[in-house]
């Protein structure tokens, strides 16, 4: 349809809208789409004249009298092209493969680099948190650790850091604390066995210096104090354990852990057959000097004769018991009196079971096990120590129910269970199940608990010696120290068991930060339990008396204990810096680090002795690690005189020097220009010590040659102006001022010559002065120019005016001068308002 038909129809069908209204009511406006166009054309060029909008001039008044340019405005607006600012933006395609991918390129970069920055800040985030963290956690640690030292009045703190909402552990409140007081003493008395087990320690480390691998018997000294000790803790069975410990690290045993306890409940069941023998001699009937069998033949008729009648179920010859006889020989021991036992009775045994003589013989031989397809039933394994034999030798496939009646103590079911694991690679070859791992049995006892075996709480030392049976030394250990009778064998439980390597402990980097419970808990992948030994040491140590500090040093000592033989820099750092703690808290440096005598010559201390257990090799790098850490912290802390000795110790003279200097410099600047009813400065603020110390210091380096050789003389001379100083302020004070001015003009720190040109040269020289002296210019130049000033008043007052009053008069006011000259250069220097109070008293005097 052609365009202009188009638009004849559209406008019929609009004037057809209109028909229906009345015509007089609206009147017809004839415009059609030629005259909208053309009265188009004479609007647009009514409005752009010349390329310039056409301004209203009442408008044009009114935008001039606001002070408004309106040409300018025109200029600047007409250049602004409106007519394609609505229309229809379409997207500009490109073709061009290369620039697109270079696009491409670039927003990838620009997204990876805002990706990489999002990433940086939450990393950075994360890592702050876990940082602070840490921060705060070990911040509890030592303060629960501070907690745990102490009892009595310290609960009261304890119980207000746990009212704040932290949680206490019940070491760290106190109950968990090492007390090692004399109950039964007046006074805080250390408990005699305290010095016992001291004397094992010293000889320890004695032993430890003399040689890398001491040839001690540790636990022969420890057994001993504990034997000694054994009226104090109202228990023999403590002993016990010494004897269990030593079979761990018996040779013959090879440190096998199964074969160690065997061995242990071996003997100490000997030990006890041989008691119910001497106890019961008529019913034993074993006669003189019985054999091994009458032994144990005489144990059962007692065993049997308790019960009125030897029990129907067990096989007789003879009247004897041959398998109750036979199972007695192998739990004492005695493997090859069993078998020559079995091979005496041999016709008897094969009637029953034929081939058990040659399974035996082999077994005791360790030979190639013998594999047993012999059918176990309920009526061959009737006699019940039958059963129990046969389950300890692999003799078979029998059950727990079948031997019960012979394993009636927890020593008995311990042996059992033991010498199945100790025995497990024969057994299982002749049974043919899986052996048996000390793994499962610990396991089980753990899971067993205290509760299982000590019901009511009065044997805690029956749990303590099946853990140690077990193995698990280090949940032994931790068991036995939250029994406050027991604490301080279970401390020496666990050195003797760091001594010789059986205690599991974690490294100096991998320390635990909590502070409950010693025992550091195995990892999700059954790893096994942690004693953390150093904190238990540390905490027994700060819990000996300030007289102990020789013990307390020997068994901080001890910290580098796990790793004799190897190098543990760790370890090494934790010792050291455990001592230095304890020495920092006792001060007592002369008998642990050494001391100068009045001569020069220098005294050796306590801890050198010890430099090997340190990691420390030589002396100069124990007085850079120990001497001088506690001289800074005693430093940081203000303990002068404990610095002083301390790095005059260390042979670090200049650093003597520069710490009194600091210390005078800083003294006067805190307290120098208050004011003060006394006449020295010392007396009122403190400085008196200081004083003395370095006027002290200074004179014995001076008569010491080879001291005095090594001094810096920029320190030598920054104490001795310091000291002038202090001389010169009281002086004024006292209102001594020519001697003040004399005092501060042998310093030449001032232009007080009178010379107005030297001033710059002293101004220059105040760069290169020590900063304890330049900090001080503003009391010093106050100072000297009160001085000056009190005494140009004092001799202007003077009745009698002569030539050599006016003349002195004169040189009053040129070192006056010379001195604002001087504040002059410097002022930049000193507090805003010292340069206005020197100007007042210029102004007095001029």
């Amino acid at each position: 349809m052609p365009l202009t038909q188009s638009l004849s129809t559209l406008l019929e069908e609009s004037q057809r809208l209109t028909t229906h209204l009345s015509l007089g009511e609206i009147p017809t406006v004839q415009r059609g789409i030629d005259l909208l166009e053309s009265e188009s054309r004479k609007l647009v060029a009514k409005s752009v004249r010349n390329g310039r909008a056409a301004l209203d001039p009442r408008a044009h008044a009114l935008l001039a009298s606001s002070g408004i340019d309106t040409d300018e405005l025109t200029d600047s607006h007409a250049s602004a092209a409106l007519l394609s600012a609505f229309e229809m933006l379409q997207p500009a395609y490109d073709a061009n493969v290369e620039s697109y991918l270079g696009q491409q390129q670039e927003q990838s970069i620009v997204n990876a680099i805002e990706e990489s920055e999002l990433s940086t800040l939450d990393e950075f985030d994360r890592n702050m948190t876990a940082h602070m963290q840490q921060m705060w956690e070990d911040s509890q640690r030592r303060l629960f650790e501070e907690l745990g030292q102490y009892q009595g009045a310290d609960m009261q703190f304890a119980n207000a850091v746990e009212s704040a909402g932290i949680a206490m552990s019940p070491l760290a409140a106190g109950s968990g604390s090492f007390d090692l007081t004399d109950s039964q003493a007046h006074g805080r008395v250390t408990q005699p066995r305290v010095e016992r087990y001291a004397q094992v320690v010293r000889k320890l480390n004695d032993a430890r210096v003399a040689a890398a691998r001491p040839q001690v018997d540790v636990l022969a000294g420890l057994e001993k104090a504990t034997l000694d000790s054994s009226t104090e803790l109202k228990s023999k069975q403590i002993g016990q354990v010494w004897k269990l410990l030593a079979h761990y690290t018996s040779p013959k045993e090879s440190r096998n852990i199964a074969a160690g306890a065997c061995a242990y409940l071996e003997e100490t069941f000997v030990e006890h057959v041989d008691r119910i023998v001497a106890q019961y001699p008529h019913d034993a009937n074993v006669g003189g000097i019985p054999s091994t069998n009458r032994k144990i033949r005489g144990y059962l008729n007692v065993q049997f004769g308790r019960l009125g009648r030897v029990p129907a179920f067990l096989e007789m010859f003879n009247d004897e018991a041959i398998w109750a006889h036979m199972y007695t020989l192998y739990r004492c021991g005695f493997k090859q009196e069993l078998l020559k036992y079995a091979l005496d009775m041999e016709d008897i045994i094969t009637d029953s079971d034929p081939g058990f003589v040659a399974h035996l013989k082999g077994f005791c031989d360790q030979a190639a096990a013998i594999r047993s397809d012999i059918p176990v039933t309920a009526a061959s394994l009737e006699d019940p120590y039958k059963a129990a034999l046969y389950k300890v030798l692999g003799r078979g496939n029998v059950s727990k129910k079948a031997a019960a009646e012979v394993v009636q103590t927890t020593e008995d079911y311990l042996w059992s269970s033991l010498a199945v694991v100790r025995d497990a690679e024969q057994i299982a070859a002749a049974t043919g199940h899986p052996r048996s791992t000390l793994e499962s049995l610990q396991a089980l006892m753990l899971k067993y608990g205290p509760a299982h075996f000590d019901p009511n709480g009065n044997n805690p030392l029956l749990y303590f010696r099946v853990l140690l049976l077990c193995g698990l030394f280090e949940n032994a250990v931790d068991f036995l120290l939250q029994n406050d009778r027991f604490q301080i064998e279970a401390v020496h439980i666990a050195i003797a068991l760091a001594f010789y390597g059986l205690l599991n402990i974690p490294s100096a980097e991998t320390m635990p930060s909590s502070f409950g419970s010693y025992l550091v808990a195995a990892d999700n992948n059954g790893g096994r339990a942690m004693l953390d030994f150093s904190r238990m040491v540390i905490h027994y140590a700060r819990a000996l008396p300030e007289a102990a500090t020789d013990d307390a040093v020997n068994y901080l000592l001890l910290l580098t204990l796990p790793t004799q033989g190897t190098c543990d820099a760790g370890q090494h750092s934790l010792c050291q810096q455990a001592i230095e703690r304890i020495l920092y808290e006792r001060t007592d440096y002369a008998r642990y680090l050494g001391d100068i005598q009045s001569d020069g010559t220098r005294k050796r201390g306590m801890l050198e002795r010890f430099l090997p257990l340190l990691g420390i090799s030589s002396n100069e790098q124990f007085a850079q690690t120990i001497i001088c850490r506690l001289a800074d912290r005693s430093r940081d802390e203000g303990r002068l005189a404990d610095t002083v000795l301390l790095y005059n110790l260390a042979e670090r003279y200049n650093t003597v020097l520069n710490v009194l200097g600091k210390q005078l410099g800083e003294l006067l600047y805190t307290h120098g220009g208050s004011n003060s009813n006394t006449d020295n400065i010392g007396d009122a603020y403190g400085l008196d010590d200081v004083e003395g110390v370095a006027r002290a210091v200074l004179e014995h380096y001076k008569q010491r040659e080879h001291i005095a050789r090594v001094l810096d003389d920029r320190a030598v001379t920054t104490c001795n102006t310091l000291l002038t100083i202090v001389d010169f302020l009281n002086c004024h004070r006292r209102g001594a001022y020519e001697e003040a001015l004399e005092m501060i003009e042998r310093t030449q720190l001032l232009p007080l010559g009178g010379d107005v040109s030297l001033a710059s040269q002293h101004a220059e020289r105040v760069r290169s002065l020590d900063d304890s002296i330049t900090r001080n210019f503003s009391l010093i130049l106050l100072a000297a120019m009160d001085t000056l000033s009190r005494l140009y008043a004092g001799l202007r007052e003077s009745p009698f005016m002569d030539a050599v009053k006016q003349a002195n008069l004169q040189t009053l006011r040129r070192k006056a001068r010379s001195l604002m000259v001087f504040a002059g250069m410097i002022q930049f220097r000193m507090p805003s308002d010292t340069y206005a109070k020197l100007n007042r008293m210029d102004v007095f005097m001029n």
